[in-house]
């Protein structure tokens, strides 16, 4: 598979940044506009490549003449845990997404709870980044060695969806393979080398927000 069948943007409905989606633009990802996300695509004159969700937040009933809609009308889970699945089904591995910002306060938790319901067995190839205005949010599945080459004193917060052994070195305050919930424990934290190391040896997957600089 190439690699723009490998790679994805999916462009979700809530606030955006300008800049930072123009720069995740590329002719080597597909882009997947996951229900409202549509307008977004549609304000900066871009044409998706698949539509996904129930439709119900759409202004326009007309689409690109190439772009595949794909219709999925279940309440069990949101628009964006589907789009996520429905990438990694098709093999497209490495995802950045963009727009859940703002909106409802049940909407914006729904989001991380989206990357909980991830089946971490066949994740272990998978490159998952959620781009916030503030911070980059990369998920971590369990058993899988991360390495991350980042200014000295980035600001890092990391967050276990459930609970795990941690490992988290090159930071102010390691981790020695310590067990972590679910908490407010792995907030507010700092590289002190280029160099970082993240692994999770049990639990996971979790969650580790890099503040942009």
């Amino acid at each position: 598979m190439g690699v723009r069948e490998g790679s994805a943007l999916l462009v979700a409905a809530g606030e955006i940044s300008v800049d930072i989606f123009r720069n995740l633009l590329s002719e080597k990802k597909i882009i997947v506009a996951i229900d409202g996300g549509y307008n977004h695509c549609l304000t900066h004159n871009v044409n998706p490549d698949i539509i996904i969700g129930d439709f119900d937040s759409i202004n326009s009933s007309s689409f690109p003449e190439k772009t595949h809609l794909i219709f999925t009308q279940s309440q069990n889970e949101t628009d964006l845990s589907k789009a996520i699945k429905w990438c990694i089904s098709s093999d497209i591995n490495n995802l950045d997404i963009i727009g859940v910002e703002s909106g409802r306060s049940d909407h914006i938790l729904g989001t991380f709870a989206a990357f909980a319901e991830i089946n971490q067995d066949f994740s272990k190839h998978l490159d998952i980044k959620l781009h916030l205005n503030d911070f980059i949010v990369k998920y971590v599945p369990k058993k899988k060695k991360t390495k991350l080459i980042l200014d000295k004193e980035t600001h890092l917060s990391l967050f276990c969806l459930s609970k795990s052994i941690v490992n988290f070195q090159g930071v102010k305050w390691p981790l020695n393979n310590e067990e972590m919930n679910f908490s407010t424990r792995g907030i507010h934290n700092y590289s002190i080398n280029n160099e970082i190391e993240l692994f999770v040896s049990k639990g996971g997957p979790v969650l580790l927000f890099i503040m942009r600089n």
